[in-house]
């Protein structure tokens, strides 16, 4: 758990989806394309699961980024 934490551009990455969500979320409802389906703390909630989650994925696989894996 420890080396996913220490690669900064996935937590920042993470962060960035984590704020994103709400934010489009608010903007949609806005300007009334939204369906109105989730109340404010769910949308809140709901980023910061989908970031956890993005970050987690997106530093999982980079580790192996750099991995040659074709057949010899």
């Amino acid at each position: 758990m420890k080396k996913l934490l220490n690669d900064r551009e996935s937590v920042r990455l993470g962060v960035s989806v984590a704020v994103a969500f709400p934010l489009v979320y608010v903007l949609m409802n806005f300007l009334g394309w939204s369906n109105g389906m989730f109340r404010w703390w769910q949308t809140l909630l709901f980023g910061l699961v989908q970031g956890v989650i993005f970050w987690f994925c997106m530093a999982s696989f980079r580790q192996f980024r750099d991995e040659d894996v074709t057949p010899k």
